[in-house]
């Protein structure tokens, strides 16, 4: 089988750094994704990350460490001859949902309602390998977190977000509230101050409506 020389890229090279961990991962796998071989960890901590091809025969191996009071990794060591014959199948064991959302991300920007199936059909096509329907429906929910943010971080947000709109805009009301239990959001109700003295120069007409929060947190906004 013959072989790119992509995994010969300078970036492998002993000394060559990489600004965080996910870069130096998702390097390693899309290296791997296009040269046809997979590789499997030997120690991954805070500090160290070992690999080796998953092939025992094969001398392919990679150690990078973390340089001290920063984000960055740097390689130590690195073979990057292969002697196996790399993969013969269609699936691929180093692509997991943290690389597919890494690699849909423009994707995901670009349009935010594409389908799962659409992303199988990319890495099929660019790729050559299989995902499945699910590992490409959670790959999108991680791309979309990574781009707004978890919804458990915008409800730890609401406090912080209740006191400002108070701060900046003076007469406004807010009001909300958590169970004391078990410190759970329940409720918010928010009313602008400029808004609520439009309303005095209105017809006394009142409108409530709710949709449904479909999402991990469920619930009905009102309006």
């Amino acid at each position: 089988m013959e072989r790119s020389l992509e995994h010969k890229s300078p970036q492998f090279a002993v000394n060559a750094t990489f600004e965080t961990f996910s870069t130096l991962k998702y390097a390693c796998t899309h290296a791997a994704l296009v040269d046809s071989y997979e590789f499997e960890p030997v120690k991954v901590d805070s500090t160290r990350y070992t690999l080796k091809c998953r092939d025992k025969e094969c001398a392919w191996n990679l150690h990078a460490t973390s340089v001290s009071e920063t984000d960055t990794w740097k390689i130590r060591t690195s073979i990057q001859d292969h002697t196996c014959h790399g993969i013969h199948h269609d699936g691929h064991c180093n692509v997991d949902e943290e690389f597919i959302s890494m690699e849909i991300l423009p994707k995901v920007r670009a349009d935010s309602s594409v389908k799962p199936k659409v992303i199988e059909d990319h890495f099929k096509d660019v790729y050559g390998v299989k995902i499945s329907y699910m590992k490409a429906y959670r790959a999108k929910e991680r791309a979309i977190e990574f781009i707004n943010g978890s919804h458990a971080e915008a409800y730890s947000r609401l406090p912080k977000y209740c006191e400002e709109i108070q701060r900046s805009n003076p007469g406004s009301t807010v009001q909300l509230d958590i169970d004391p239990t078990t410190h759970r959001f329940q409720r918010v109700f928010i009313s602008f101050a400029a808004s609520a003295m439009g309303f005095a120069y209105c017809r006394p007409l009142l409108g409530l409506d709710g949709t449904h929060l479909k999402h991990t947190f469920q619930g009905i906004s009102y309006f």
